[in-house]
């Protein structure tokens, strides 16, 4: 029973950090917290094991139905601090209301300049609008606090607005910096386009042959979502001559 105590305590207390570090905290932290390894088994299969392997960036991972944003919206009105706007702005976005997300997410960090959680839902809503590069300051708060950030998540936001707008050097410098953490498909394709922008073709096609390869000893449950990026990537090579 000690040994089932302890791995249970561990396995809450990780995913307890992982729900802070993803910008979760709002949403499930009292979860987890409350309902201990229960708590953190309900987190662990409808948003972490989504969130890791989907492949997509700035999703939520979960419904939110009309019920719950109209608790969400009534905490907004009891409250008014950062904590409600935030979640109020998450469950928007889960929505897809995306302009009312950015006002509410605005309303998180005026009421807490100093929230990381409130600058990267800011920063995901302006992304969702089509507004990356009025989200690069948010960003950039969020990674001056953790490089790391919802997986790399926020540095490879930062680093798409940078490739867009055509800025390859910062992308590149960002991007090899989670390449030097991750190995995730999409991240590692995203370094292949910047170095090929900056005419780094063969740089270019040692990363495009790497998403190749290391998608071959995938378990199976892993390789249904890393496939595409296979697929972008053998046309990338023939792109290169390669």
């Amino acid at each position: 029973m000690g040994v089932i105590f302890l791995l249970g305590s561990a396995f809450t207390i990780w995913m307890a950090v992982e729900a802070v570090r993803r910008g979760q905290a709002s949403a499930w932290l009292w979860i987890i917290l409350v309902f201990g390894p229960v708590g953190a088994a309900v987190y662990f299969f409808s948003e972490y094991i989504d969130l890791r392997f989907s492949g997509s960036f700035g999703g939520l991972g979960r419904t939110v139905s009309a019920g719950e944003l109209r608790v969400a919206e009534a905490e907004v009105h009891r409250l008014d601090n950062a904590v409600s706007w935030l979640g109020y702005a998450s469950a928007l976005r889960a929505r897809k209301q995306y302009p009312r997300a950015v006002e509410a997410a605005r309303n998180a960090v005026e009421r807490d300049a100093s929230s990381v959680d409130a600058h990267y839902e800011l920063a995901q809503s302006l992304i969702a609008t089509g507004r990356g590069a009025e989200a690069v300051e948010s960003l950039q708060q969020v990674i001056a606090t953790d490089r790391s950030f919802d997986s790399e998540a926020a540095l490879f936001a930062l680093a798409k607005i940078h490739l867009k707008s055509g800025d390859f050097e910062a992308a590149r410098a960002e991007l090899e910096e989670i390449a030097n953490r991750s190995s995730r498909p999409e991240y590692l394709y995203e370094l292949a386009v910047a170095l090929g922008k900056l005419g780094h073709r063969e740089e270019a096609a040692h990363v495009l042959q790497r998403i190749i390869g290391e998608s071959a000893v995938l378990p199976p449950y892993l390789k249904r979502s890393a496939k595409p990026w296979v697929s972008r990537s053998r046309q990338a090579l023939r792109h290169l001559g390669f």
